[in-house]
């Protein structure tokens, strides 16, 4: 019997027998399904953080420098003592390296006491932040209510959030105006720093957002430091190479320098190694589905010899040897599997789309700041789960196929 011979065979009998097969196959379609599904979840989950990371840039370094042993923090009332301090001339000649497209400087204000100081005189407690020009998919844009929020034209200028506002000011009336921020030390001192107000945005955060260099301003009255900056430097910095890997190789000289660094691209292997972990889990639960699958074609394909003992003597009878026998009913098993595992591609793929939609109408109605697909069904998943699918039907007929083999023809034919 050549290959055809037993392909044609193979399809003659699981078609002569179809809700045997149709239930048999189903162990398998479940198994796949869950397969596909879990590990379409992973990848798209996997994909969606990808592109998060991709979109707050793979290619920034975050720079902070570097602690003097003893003195990794600093309090409200003393300043930091930093080994590598981000001066403005270190920024500077970071700015002229190569594959560096852009240094920006950044000044925390966090541990200092900040009001705002409204018309009429109210003090307001509000946190003083920076712009964060860098885009962050994981917040939604703000929009600008009065003026504009964008980068700041020069120093002297601010924006605020809505939430820093009372309710009885209109964010139109505050634009143009000045404003001040006022800093009150742990000794009852204070000290007036003056500001434009640029616009005012949506954001609930009582919130105000100032120019770095309005913020080293303060920092300096704060500490009692006139030359903070030229001692203290930066709090941090973010470097905007040309790719990852110049990102990469920008990582390890900072480092080498005693600067305290990070990269999205280093966090992202990380949750890859992770990611590929948890597929494994997910895939393991389908696997189970798949083993049990298993058991359900061996018990059919031994069901199958003791129907066909009679036709498998008259096939020895006529010349068949035992590898064909062998062959024949590892070819019957497999396409019990193939078949499964056809079918259970296409439903993991249709219930992946169906969840993607619901997903979908969650997060608009919830109206979260994240986009994605999160059921993601690769070709190499559909390829390797159709298979795996074969290769456990073939697996769970080895045992019934060399069991048909070894039937004597002659008890065989005399079979009632």
């Amino acid at each position: 019997m050549n290959l055809g011979d037993m392909l044609r065979t193979a399809l003659e009998n699981l078609g002569r027998r179809k809700v045997r097969t149709a239930l048999t196959s189903t162990g398998v379609i479940v198994g796949i399904l869950t397969i596909v599904t879990m590990v379409s979840l992973g990848v798209g989950v996997q994909q969606a953080i990808r592109d998060q990371f991709a979109a707050l840039g793979l290619e920034n370094v975050f720079v902070r420098p570097g602690q003097q042993q003893g003195q990794d923090f600093f309090t409200q009332f003393g300043a930091p003592a930093r080994a590598n301090p981000i001066t403005p001339e270190v920024v500077a000649r970071w700015e002229q390296l190569p594959n560096v497209r852009e240094v920006t400087a950044r000044v925390s204000l966090d541990g200092v006491t900040t009001l705002l100081e409204l018309p009429g005189g109210e003090l307001r407690a509000v946190r003083v932040s920076g712009l964060d020009l860098i885009a962050n998919p994981f917040r939604t844009p703000p929009v600008a209510l009065a003026g504009t929020i964008g980068p700041l034209a020069e120093p002297g200028q601010l924006v605020l959030a809505a939430g820093a506002l009372p309710r009885d000011v209109r964010p139109a009336d505050l634009v143009d105006r000045e404003l001040a921020i006022v800093l009150r030390s742990p000794r009852g001192e204070e000290q007036r720093f003056p500001l434009r107000v640029a616009g005012v945005s949506d954001l609930a955060e009582n919130e105000v957002q100032a120019d770095v260099a309005d913020m080293a301003a303060m920092k300096a009255w704060w500490f009692n430091m006139p030359d903070y900056l030229a001692t203290q430097g930066y709090d941090e910095a973010v470097v905007r190479t040309s790719d990852v890997q110049a990102s990469a190789a920008l990582v390890r000289s900072l480092r080498a320098e005693g600067f305290a660094v990070q990269s999205l691209e280093l966090i992202l292997q990380q949750a890859n190694r992770v990611f590929a972990v948890i597929n494994v889990m997910l895939a393991s639960v389908g696997g189970l589905a798949l083993f049990v699958a298993s058991l359900g074609i061996v018990n059919t394909m031994i069901m199958a010899i003791y129907e066909r003992t009679r036709e498998i003597g008259t096939l020895k009878a006529i010349g068949a040897s035992r590898a064909d026998i062998r062959g024949m009913f590892m070819l019957e098993a497999g396409l019990i599997g193939l078949i499964g595992g056809a079918v259970g591609i296409v439903g993991g793929w249709l219930v992946g789309i169906l969840l993607n939609q619901l997903i979908n109408w969650y997060i608009a109605r919830e109206r979260l700041p994240i986009e994605g697909t999160f059921f993601v069904t690769p070709w190499w998943l559909a390829l390797a789960a159709l298979g795996f699918a074969a290769l456990v039907g073939i697996v769970a007929g080895l045992y019934p196929a060399a069991r048909a083999a070894r039937l004597d023809p002659l008890v065989a034919l005399r079979y009632e």
